[in-house]
This record gives structure tokens, C-alpha cells and sequence, in this order.
């Protein structure tokens, strides 16, 4: 039966076997999107004794000692499992995964070593680790872009071209962002702009959103004022861009240097749960700092003294990049949202700004174009976590491109460093 339907299958235009895989991978996408929903739920609960989405901050009511043993356990378990699963097996990241080698064919992946990977993720996010959710829904979708590939028989350049799509189908399910995620396919991943990819992947991470939008609310992540915009803005953007621009240019390349020296063999054992340990010391004082920076972003938009805004933003920047060196994974989405208004929030006590929110959304679009090198995606992810009507858009891609250009200024300035030292 299953040769038979293979034969059928390898009948079909390539292109129909495309969007029909297309179709099932956003359908799993949004399924993948409401499991990984439950069990962050699951965690939280368990961590906690709240869900993220019972209160506006997560660790409100509870005891500095419930905290503190939630990150102990998630910092060794943790620990335990990335040593276990990374002892004789690559973790690929998706990257790794679109690589193709030197046979001709992408990179062979244990995938349930894969998907437990991913999985745990949500479980340190959950129990606190204070990084992103994002890496996980985007892996998995990935992950599942191999074996429908497979199922339909498509050729290695639609394979790889699925597996981008898969990315953008999780990043679609969690955040309900899925025009936002065709654009970050795009721009993250290298892909080649055609019209007919385009459309795909449109249909891919759609069809995931509203599959996923069945339990994950479409409604903005954090509890805005009524805006109003004006041309003031763009008066400070200068001050603006210069503040905040390098600010998270140091922080991605940190960021990098701290994936590309990750701890992966024994001393993780030790790495990660003192990390987490140093979080939860730190936690004590602000335990906003936990978590993907929702928190953190939420009490910056309800508003902070200046002395709490520079302690959270250098605290948040260091547990980050802490975590990740010490051997753990996950994603920098939030992190960089929430930085990036902290960062804005520190020009703005300087400056004197009476009604700062409009200044920090144009921090966080500032920081996020930066880490991800992507001004339309940042922009996008901007609007969907904070429901920001239309008006804003103007100001949001302005500052988005504004900030790009002058990060590439600094790619380029730190590229001549390094060419004049190793030349000398």
C-alpha cells in the first residue's frame, strides 16, 4: 500500500507535490505549535503554581524558595540532558540542517535525539532559563520538513526549501505572526526570493497559524497605552540609532561567540547548573529577569526608575549570554525585544521624555533588526507583540532600516579591525 502510494506520488508534478507538502507541513506546524503551548503551560504550572497567562508576571506571589529550587532542578536536568544527547550525535541547528554535503544531500540527523532537543527547550524556558521559546517551534517545523519531503519525493532543492518553510511555519504557530515568519524566512535563512516561494511559504505558515490559533491567542503579548505618533520620534532617532545600535551589536556578537564556544562535553555538567545557579541569585533582587523577557518588557512598559532599567538590561544581556556559553539552547527573540526597550528607556531618563513607550517600541524594533539582521521581520515581530496598529508602521521601518544600515557600518568598521591585525 505505502509502495504503491509512493508510485502514485512520484507520478505528480513537481510543483503540485510541493504545495501538497506544503499543506501538511503547516497543518503538523500548528499541531507542533499547541503542544509545545501545553507543555510550556505544563512547566510553568509546575514551576510556579501559575501560567504565564493567569497573571502579568509570571513569578508574582511566589516564594524567592520555590524559585530558586525550579531553576536548580531545570539547571541539572538540564545539564544532564544536553551532555547525554550531544555525546555522539551533532545537534543541528537549521541552519546545519539547509547545509548540504558533499554527497549532494543534506546532513543525516537522529531525529528523535532532534526533537527531544527541541522539546527541552520549552521545558528550561518554562522552568525559567532565561532565554527564548522561539528555537524550538522553528527546529521542530524544520525537523518534520524531512520526512514529508521524503513522503512526497521531492527533489534535494525543494527538501531544503521545505525545511525553510518549516521554520517559518513554528515561528508562525506561537507568535500567530505568519507574515511576519515569511518575511524572517527570507531574510534569516537565505532563501531566494521568487514569487512562487513567496506563496508557499505564505501558505505554509497561514495554514499553521490558524491551526495553532485554535488554543494560542492572537492577541498581543503585552498590555499597551493608547499610542499616539507623532514626528517627535523621528527627531530622537538619531540619538535613538546611535544608543541603542551599538549597544545590540556588541550583544550579537557576544551572542555568537557565546553559541560558537557553547559548553558541550562534560563540563557542561558543571557549566549549566552553576549558571542557572547565578541566575536564581540574581533572580532574588529582579526576578523579572527569568523567562523569555516577557516580564521584562512589561515592566519597562508600565514604567521603571532608571537605576532598575540599567541594572535589568545589563543583568539580562549577562544571564543571557551566560546560559548559552554554559551549554544551553534556545532563542533571542524576546530577549532582544526586551533589551532593546531597555535600552531606549535609558536614552529616554536621559533625555528627560515624559511619555517614553513610543521611544522604547522604536528600541526594540532597533535592537531585533540588529540581532537578526532583518529590519522587516523585526519590524513584524514588533507589531505582533504588542498589536500596534498601522499608523506605527512608518516609524517602525524607518528606524528598522535606519538602525540596519548603521550595523552594517559596524560589520564593516570591526571587519577592517581584524584585517589590519592580522596583517600586521
Amino acid at each position: 500500500m505505502v509502495k504503491e502510494s509512493r508510485s502514485l506520488l512520484r507520478r505528480f508534478p513537481t510543483d503540485l507535490k510541493l504545495v501538497l507538502a506544503t499543506i501538511m507541513l503547516g497543518l503538523v506546524s500548528g499541531l507542533v505549535g499547541i503542544v509545545l503551548n501545553y507543555l510550556l503551560e505544563l512547566v510553568e504550572f509546575f514551576a510556579f503554581g501559575q501560567t504565564e497567562h493567569q497573571t502579568a508576571f509570571l513569578t508574582d506571589g511566589v516564594s524567592d524558595s520555590r524559585i530558586g529550587y525550579s531553576l536548580l532542578v531545570v539547571g541539572l536536568s538540564s545539564a544532564v540532558v544536553w551532555y547525554f544527547l550531544q555525546r555522539k550525535v551533532k545537534i543541528f541547528s537549521i541552519k546545519g540542517q539547509l547545509e548540504i554535503g558533499k554527497d549532494g544531500s543534506p546532513p543525516k540527523i537522529h531525529i528523535w535525539k532532534q526533537l527531544f532537543h527541541s522539546l527541552w527547550q520549552i521545558i528550561a524556558v518554562g522552568g525559567g532559563a532565561p532565554i527564548g521559546k522561539e528555537g524550538a517551534p522553528r527546529e521542530i517545523g524544520a525537523l518534520f520538513a524531512r520526512p514529508i519531503g521524503k513522503i512526497f519525493c521531492l527533489p534535494i532543492e525543494e527538501r531544503l526549501f521545505l525545511i525553510a518553510c518549516g521554520a517559518g511555519a513554528g515561528l508562525a504557530a506561537v507568535y500567530q505572526v505568519p507574515l511576519t515568519s515569511i518575511f524572517f524566512v527570507f531574510e534569516t535563512l537565505g532563501l531566494a526570493f521568487s514569487v512562487k516561494r513567496f506563496v508557499l511559504v505564505g501558505l505554509t505558515t497561514y495554514l499553521s497559524a490558524n491551526i495553532a490559533g485554535f488554543v494560542i491567542s492572537n492577541h498581543a503579548l503585552y498590555q499597551m497605552p493608547v499610542l499616539t505618533w507623532s514626528l517627535q520620534e523621528m527627531r530622537l532617532l538619531p540619538l535613538l540609532v546611535l544608543t541603542v545600535v551599538p549597544l545590540a551589536w556588541f550583544f550579537g556578537t557576544m551572542m555568537k561567540q557565546a553559541t560558537i564556544h557553547r559548553i558541550k562535553n562534560k563540563w557542561i555538567l558543571f557549566s549549566l547548573p552553576l549558571s542557572f545557579l547565578l541566575v536564581a541569585g540574581l533572580a532574588l533582587y529582579y526576578p523579572h529577569l527569568l523567562g523569555n523577557g516577557r516580564m521584562m518588557a512589561q515592566d519597562l512598559l508600565n514604567g521603571s526608575d532608571a537605576r532598575t532599567v540599567l541594572l535589568l538590561f545589563v543583568f539580562k544581556a549577562f544571564v543571557v549570554l551566560i546560559t548559552l556559553w554554559a551549554g544551553a539552547y534556545g532563542g533571542t527573540l524576546t530577549p532582544s525585544f526586551s533589551l532593546g526597550m531597555a535600552g531606549a528607556a535609558l536614552l529616554s531618563f536621559t533625555l528627560g521624555v515624559e511619555n517614553p513607550t513610543t521611544l522604547l517600541l522604536l528600541g526594540s524594533v532597533c535592537f531585533l533588526t540588529v540581532t537578526l539582521r532583518a529590519p522587516l521581520s523585526a519590524t513584524g515581530l514588533v507589531v505582533g507583540f504588542t498589536g500596534l496598529n498601522q499608523e506605527s508602521l512608518p516609524y517602525l521601518l524607518v528606524t528598522a532600516y535606519v538602525a540596519y544600515g548603521f550595523a552594517k557600518t559596524l560589520d564593516a568598521l570591526w571587519q577592517n579591525v581584524k584585517t589590519s591585525k592580522n596583517s600586521s
